[in-house]
């Protein structure tokens, strides 16, 4: 499964907001990845997905449901555009293995080279408190569903 790319940078102008716009968040999501690719990771069909892509048209709940669970994007955010991306995703306590995998994966696809590699050598030379600020680095674990 290929991770999405996240194609949102800080500066940038927010997206507009509506159903009728769902076509431009959902381009933002896939970033770089193929739309071929993105539909088959999200179990959406590819016409469908273009054809959100192309047009006004708004997908059904089922999909956008599909959709979100792929990507970890919000529902609501997804629909209208309001509210944070990630809002209804970002703060559960339990995570699979699988889930976990998904993570990293958009965490690693959203950072470029020097990032990454600061970020390898901070850890190396200090361990999660050089990585992340004190108050993630000490706070209560995720755990693991499974």
């Amino acid at each position: 499964m290929e991770s999405y790319q996240n194609n949102m940078t800080w500066g940038e102008p927010p997206l507009p907001k509506g159903p009728e716009h769902f076509g431009e968040r959902l381009k933002t999501v896939i970033g770089k990845q193929s739309v071929a690719s993105f539909s088959r990771d999200c179990g959406v069909s590819e016409a469908s997905m273009r054809k959100y892509l192309k047009t006004d048209t708004v997908p059904g709940i089922d999909s956008v449901a599909m959709i979100a669970s792929c990507t970890g994007r919000s529902l609501t955010w997804l629909i209208t555009g309001e509210g944070d991306p990630f809002t209804d995703n970002a703060r559960q306590e339990h995570f699979s293995e699988e889930d976990i995998k998904k993570w990293w994966g958009l965490i690693f696809d959203a950072l470029d080279v020097e990032n990454k590699t600061k970020i390898i050598h901070a850890f190396q030379q200090g361990g999660l408190s050089s990585v992340f600020h004190p108050s993630l680095a000490t706070s209560k674990a995720v755990k693991i569903k499974g």
